[in-house]
């Protein structure tokens, strides 16, 4: 058996024996992947509630670091993890942004989402720079717009500390605030 799926059993055996003998009318089945069925036995009356939490990849990844990458001053921020050349990493980048003294908000890593200023749909603005470079450019694909502002990529490492910053703030910084928090993960 799979250590996940180990796990689940123990979970699952452990809600039966908490559930009791005598309550017991039905049974719930869980079917993995695997082709392995997992059976609990439950009255049908005392489930509330059923939920999957499903993690993303990241999580299954070794976080390297985390860092701050601010919209307000000119910096590029490095990481200081060497990405290894050739192999692969995940970069998650959260948080919103202003590129305007008076809102706090509107543009994350990818999209500007200030209806006022960018429309209805929004508009890609890739804000985020990796390596010189907007996430959609690394991917080679346009980005969904995320209402939760947080985007995640694969990122091929090049052999060096990967440089970070905000587009806008090289230029024009004066009005601007927030930050993004950028994770590194290896894949």
């Amino acid at each position: 058996m799979y250590k996940d799926q180990k796990l689940i059993v123990f979970l699952l055996a452990g809600a039966f024996l908490l559930s009791g003998f005598t309550y017991t009318f039905g049974e719930m089945k869980v079917h993995l992947k695997s082709g392995m069925v997992v059976a609990v036995p439950v009255n049908k009356d005392d489930i509330v509630s059923i939920t999957f939490e499903e993690k993303a990849k990241t999580t299954k990844g070794n976080l390297l670091e985390t860092l701050v990458v601010p919209n307000d001053k000119p910096v590029k921020i490095s990481s200081a993890t060497v990405l290894e050349s050739g192999r692969w990493y995940i970069i998650e980048a959260s948080g919103v942004i202003s590129d305007w003294s008076h809102v706090q908000d509107g543009v994350d890593a990818v999209w500007c989402y200030a209806e006022w200023r960018c429309g209805r749909e929004g508009q890609s603005w890739n804000q985020l720079r990796i390596d010189e470079k907007g996430m959609s450019d690394i991917t080679g694909n346009p980005i969904p717009y995320n209402p939760q502002h947080i985007y995640r990529i694969r990122y091929m490492g090049q052999g060096k500390r990967a440089e970070f910053y905000c587009s806008d703030a090289q230029g024009s910084w004066s009005d601007n605030s927030g930050s993004f928090t950028v994770k590194i993960y290896q894949e």
